[in-house]
């Protein structure tokens, strides 16, 4: 069974871990204000971008979840980026703009692999919500 034809957008979920040499403040400051700052100077990220979130863990938190019995990935973030389709974040992903800032910035704070999901709401309660 595929995605709903009439989606209207969908989510690019980026799960994010922090260098082992920076500290888990630096990481998350560094993440709200430089590193924000090069995605919204980038026309093309603005412009196509429905949402844009920034989900900040900590090593408290991830300690909070162990009580529930299950595995806790050792994420320290995920950015997760609504757009209205794949063919959308392909776009963005290889302006060359958008490449010559983040990428090389991403080295500032984050440590590789980034672990990627792409994915679709089915709002079960509340409203759901619209693209713009």
């Amino acid at each position: 069974m595929g995605e709903p034809a009439d989606l209207p957008y969908i989510r690019v979920q980026l799960m994010l871990q922090k260098k082992d040499e920076v500290t888990e403040e630096f990481f998350h400051n560094y993440w709200k204000t430089n590193h924000v700052k090069l995605a919204l100077e980038n026309k093309k990220f603005v412009d196509k971008v429905i949402r844009y979130n920034q989900w900040h863990a900590s090593p408290r938190l991830r300690e909070a979840a162990q009580q529930f019995k299950i595995p806790v990935p050792n994420y320290d973030g995920i950015a997760e980026v609504w757009v209205k389709d794949v063919e959308t974040w392909q776009e963005i992903v290889t302006d060359p703009a958008f490449v010559a800032a983040i990428a090389p910035d991403e080295n500032n704070f984050i440590k590789a692999p980034i672990h990627i999901m792409l994915g679709y709401d089915n709002t079960v309660l509340g409203e759901p919500i619209k693209a713009k």
